[in-house]
């Protein structure tokens, strides 16, 4: 994964609890805010899918993997996470990715 230092790409897929909706995406919405301002983070991006209003997917890309484990260290993100597990049905799922 990206140990060289090119770019990582994530697509995170997020399943809110249905009566925890509009709190989870205010959450992530902070984070992502947050996240936006660190010098490794390209982009990031809260999608829903046309085809599926019950899940989220979230669209990132950093420099590297190091700007990514840096963002992972980041306090609103680790607070932020926490408080996420109780807006969650379930664990998000990251998938990386890297350029071929």
């Amino acid at each position: 994964m990206s140990e060289q230092g090119g770019p990582l790409f994530l697509v995170v897929t997020i399943k809110p609890r249905p009566d925890r909706k509009a709190e989870a995406e205010a959450q992530l919405q902070s984070m992502r805010r947050h996240t936006l301002e660190e010098p490794g983070c390209v982009f990031m991006h809260l999608v829903q899918p046309e085809d599926d209003p019950d899940n989220w997917v979230m669209l990132e890309m950093f420099r590297s993997r190091e700007d990514w484990n840096e963002h992972m260290r980041q306090p609103y993100n680790t607070e932020g996470n926490k408080i996420l597990e109780d807006l969650l049905r379930e664990p998000s799922d990251l998938r990386f990715f890297t350029e071929k």
